[in-house]
């Protein structure tokens, strides 16, 4: 699985306007993918790839 280096997701920001603050991503990828119309791991359903005229991926993503 591709993610962010480990420092950003574990290290509070240094400075600026988001001092302190320690990335969220397990939180926020489960809605950025589901806004997406991807699945818990990131691959488009179905119903994405019809809404988008790719129906003949369907095959590739079972």
């Amino acid at each position: 699985m591709i993610t962010l280096p480990k420092r950003l997701l574990k290290d509070p920001i240094p400075d600026g306007p988001s001092k302190g603050y320690v990335h969220k991503l397990s939180e926020l990828l489960p809605e950025y993918y589901s806004v997406r119309g991807w699945d818990e791991k990131g691959i488009p359903t179905a119903e994405t790839l019809n809404k988008l005229g790719l129906e003949e991926y369907e095959e590739y993503i079972k």
